[in-house]
């Protein structure tokens, strides 16, 4: 239950041999200056690019996979962080690519892609660029541009430092007695198991407590990623951050906006909930943080090789090859299990070309643990599908069609879990875990693109950002989605702090609530067993980066660009809610 990173390098002076020859492969660019309007040297780049692709995935593999094993280690830090600065070089040396191809023309560049077998491979990344020309620099102005790459890694290196690597872990007295220490990886767990309304208030606040205590230097990081954000879109004539995230995989803005504005006006099934919840719960208020504790009492456990085989009995009856590549993704030895000291906190899939991908998780027995689990797998098992079935050039698939793959597996097990429950207590339990499901990936997330949407308006308008105004986008926001007033929940208005994609990732967590709008879409067109839907679901896997994530999604039976998509979620949560209702 640990990774075997051996695939990578065996040992530390294979990698440096490797990491050495990357100074003279990225001078190597240089020789292909002004001269890419020749077939022989524009076929010789590509090969050249693709050479050097390959030996980056396997560094950063290496030194990435293992930096997030422990983050505390300086020295595997370090060893990252070079890479990152090897990185930032081949960004300014290969700056002129573009520009360069650019004015050569699509006709004469289409005119080489389609003379050769080997550079058809390339003709939709071209189809992308060319797409895009508008927004492409002159050569000067790109290798400027590209010699401020360095600062936009910094706010990433500022929240790890704030929140993680030098925070202080809280220790509380619970109501018994009992001295915990609180941190980002427990907290959440320890909360269902606190019937003692004070002892949640306790762990809560403790865990929230360094968002309060560092409230400005986290708003002066945001402030960071939006300022890096505007100088960008404004530097490439783009109208606003949205649109500059959005215009790269051709996704119209409206998909964006129709997500924001549909859900926001469908929250009174939300509010309902709640409402349900505090009268069977008894609870004379409810707080953000009583959502973890559960309606029935069912102290049922899953490690981590339980909850595989959970989900490889829910695998029966799919697509045989489906099956295997879900269960190829959890082999031994690509998934490290364990909460460690100093390992990275939350979960994710790593997937790069040819290679295995590598799953991370902080797997707690908890049943959400078993849904991360399979939701990795999903990522993983989507990289299998598009390395398998399409060239490098094309292999990458993005983020918005990623979280099709994960979520769909979530449904998968839901499912099968439902189906197979023995006990009310059971089934209260997977439903309960179905509709917060929908809870944090359709609505928390929305709710969250929303506030990144209104952050960047701030910026937009010249307003400097601080805690307070930040803060502020919560408060209403809350007040809205739950009809909670978070500024009676001691540091909860800090929040915003709290979510590592915000910073990371920018316009990255709408994705979850419409890839879950399509997977839902796409699993029910299955499970009714509509013609060709099965088929069409694999053949988005397979496609990887080869089509616009729109236009994939729709092809597997999911328009994106509907209300009517997203409304079939609030309408699944009523009914989910109808019958938890009765039970």
């Amino acid at each position: 239950m640990n990774w075997n990173l051996n695939c990578f390098y065996t040992d530390e002076s294979d990698y440096l041999k490797d990491f050495e020859s990357l100074d003279g492969l990225i001078k190597e660019f240089l020789t292909f200056k002004g001269k890419l309007n020749h077939f022989d040297t524009f076929k010789a780049y590509i090969l050249h690019e693709e050479k050097v692709t390959k030996i980056l995935y396997k560094l950063y593999g290496y030194a990435h996979l293992s930096s997030d094993l422990n983050l505390k280690d300086q020295a595997l830090q370090s060893r990252y962080q070079k890479l990152l600065i090897k990185l930032n070089e081949l960004s300014s040396i290969t700056s002129f690519i573009s520009p360069e191809i650019i004015s050569i023309g699509k006709e004469k560049i289409f005119e080489f892609l389609n003379s050769d077998e080997k550079l058809k491979e390339y003709s939709f990344p071209y189809e992308k660029l060319f797409r895009l020309q508008e927004h492409v620099l002159s050569d000067k102005e790109e290798k400027l541009l590209s010699n401020f790459s360095p600062i936009s890694n910094i706010p990433t290196q500022l929240y790890q430092a704030l929140s993680l690597i030098d925070r202080v872990d809280e220790k509380v007295t619970l109501s018994d007695g009992n001295e915990v220490t609180v941190n980002t990886s427990n907290w959440r767990s320890l909360l269902p198991n606190l019937s003692d309304k004070e002892d949640r208030k306790l762990v809560f606040e403790a865990a929230f407590k360094r968002y309060h205590d560092n409230k400005e230097a986290f708003a002066s990081t945001y402030n960071l990623v939006l300022q890096n954000m505007k100088s960008h879109y404004k530097s490439r004539g783009y109208n606003n951050a949205l649109e500059s995230r959005l215009n790269q995989n051709n996704i119209p803005i409206d998909v964006f906006l129709t997500l924001k504005d549909t859900v926001y006006e469908s929250t009174e099934p939300v509010k309902r909930y709640l409402k349900l919840r505090q009268q069977y719960l008894k609870l004379d208020t409810y707080h953000t943080y009583d959502r973890f504790l559960t309606l029935v009492d069912n102290p049922k456990t899953y490690t981590f090789l339980e909850g595989k085989e959970l989900f490889f009995k829910a695998l029966e009856g799919f697509d045989k090859d489906f099956a295997n590549k879900q269960k190829d993704a959890l082999e031994d030895g690509y998934v490290d299990v364990e909460m460690k000291d100093g390992k990275r906190t939350g979960a994710y899939s790593s997937g790069l070309y040819g290679f295995h991908p590598f799953i991370l998780l902080n797997h707690d027995k908890t049943l959400d643990s078993v849904f991360t689990i399979v939701h990795e797998a999903g990522h993983s098992a989507h990289s299998l599908f598009a390395d398998e079935a399409q060239p490098l050039a094309t292999h990458s698939y993005t983020i918005f069609v990623a979280e099709i793959a994960s979520t769909f597996n979530e449904r998968v097990l839901a499912d099968y879990m439902l189906k197979n429950s023995t006990s009310k207590e059971e089934k209260i339990t997977i439903i309960e875990h179905e509709i917060n499901g929908i809870l944090s990936t359709f609505y928390r997330q929305t709710l969250f693109a929303t506030y990144e949407y209104e952050a960047n308006k701030l910026v937009e308008l010249g307003i400097p950002l601080n805690s307070s105004n930040l803060s502020k986008i919560m408060i209403d926001l809350y007040k809205h989605y739950y009809d909670i007033d978070i500024t009676e929940e001691k540091y909860k208005e800090y929040v915003w702090a709290y979510i590592p994609h915000l910073f990371r990732t920018p316009f990255y967590v709408y994705q979850y609530a419409s890839s879950y709008a399509a997977s839902l879409k796409i699993y029910d067109d299955i499970k009714a067993n509509k013609p060709n839907s099965m088929k069409k679901y694999i053949n988005l896997l397979k496609s990887g980066g080869s089509k616009y994530p729109v236009d994939q999604a729709k092809e597997a039976g999911a328009d994106l660009t509907k209300k009517e998509t997203y409304i079939s979620v609030v309408k699944r949560f009523n009914s989910l809610i109808d019958e938890l209702e009765l039970l």
